[in-house]
């Protein structure tokens, strides 16, 4: 395909993933089912949910097509058909009905264990030029990768457009790495994942018409998870690349996580204390604070994630410069909302 053909073909994607997200809206409003928001909310007015159905379906669509044409592998075919399905199915039956968390836990467990065994799982990593063989352990340390990145992806999907930012920003630079890497059906998955966020994107901002809800975000963190660990088991773009594009949603979470349990709180019940939700309790409004993720992931994430795929000597010195940036930013905001705590008492 030339670039003009690949450009109308995104642009139908997210023309499509748009009137999607427009259906998806008209029937949640005559329905009644709606986000009624609570004290750790961002939102103050009841908001239709399951916009991320839209993103989900391009996402599939794309992957049978690929496979029609005999331009993706059947393991990897398989492994996401089936992974991807039973996390989205869970997702949009919690968004309509709402599922216990212990349902949903032992859903995201199966689907990255089907999905890790299909891809032959996982065993070797290489990082600075140095080979780890983890044996066994490799097939369970993937699996609990992948549902923690499931779960972190639905955490962070707490303000207008933000998870979206970070679902185009991740999408378009390993897209580039890999269509460059010369795997246009990878490269083809992402793009039409950026696009069809782009879709969504536009009922998402900020006020919000819609929300993603679980279907999107754990259908999406769970796709980013998948697709570290192919990736690497096939050797196109290493484990610290991804770790990189990842680390704004990562580190939020898991620093705000071991936070929780060194304070000795209920860490594994809901809450609205992660970096970004304080940055908006402080007064910062949701369009803002994407943006500043949009501009984070230019400015200090890409150039990162460049280094470390350009230079595999300085890979593990450019995650934990992201690592320790991102740190910094993360015990600055709880510093500053300490104070502003102390201000309003």
């Amino acid at each position: 395909m030339k670039h003009f053909e690949y450009f109308i073909l995104f642009l139908l994607v997210g023309i499509i993933s748009s009137l999607i997200t427009y259906f998806i809206r008209w029937f949640t409003l005559k329905n009644n089912i709606l986000d009624i928001s609570n004290n750790r909310s961002s939102h103050d007015i009841p908001t239709p949910k399951g916009g991320g159905i839209s993103i989900v379906t391009i996402l599939f669509g794309t992957l049978i097509v690929l496979k029609s044409f005999n331009i993706i592998e059947s393991p990897f075919f398989n492994s996401a058909l089936i992974g991807l399905g039973i996390v989205a199915f869970i997702g949009i039956i919690d968004d309509f009905k709402s599922l216990p968390i212990s349902i949903r836990a032992i859903s995201y467990i199966i689907a990255s264990t089907l999905s890790v065994y299909l891809i032959g799982g996982f065993s070797n990593l290489s990082i600075n030029h140095y080979s780890f063989n983890f044996i066994h352990s490799g097939f369970i340390l993937s699996v609990l990768f992948i549902v923690w990145l499931t779960n972190l992806y639905n955490f962070m999907d707490g303000t207008d457009g933000f998870a979206g930012i970070q679902t185009i920003c991740v999408s378009i630079f390993s897209g580039l790495l890999l269509y460059f890497s010369i795997q246009p059906s990878y490269a083809i998955l992402l793009f039409c994942l950026a696009a069809s966020t782009v879709g969504f994107l536009y009922w998402n901002w900020a006020p919000a018409r819609i929300f993603m809800g679980d279907v999107g975000s754990c259908t999406i963190g769970f796709l980013f998870g998948l697709l570290s660990i192919y990736t690497v088991k096939i050797e196109i773009v290493a484990i610290s690349v991804w770790l990189i594009l990842l680390a704004p949603f990562i580190c939020d979470a898991t620093y705000t996580l071991l936070k929780r349990i060194a304070n000795r709180e209920k860490w594994y019940e809901a809450h609205n204390s992660h970096a970004y939700q304080k940055i908006y309790q402080m007064g910062v409004s949701h369009s803002k604070l994407a943006m500043g993720l949009l501009f984070m992931n230019l400015l200090v994430i890409w150039p990162i994630a460049y280094v470390a795929h350009t230079y595999n000597n300085l890979e593990f010195a450019m995650i934990i410069l992201s690592y320790i940036v991102l740190g910094a930013i993360w015990l600055t905001v709880q510093v500053k909302y300490n104070k502003f705590k102390k201000v309003l008492l």
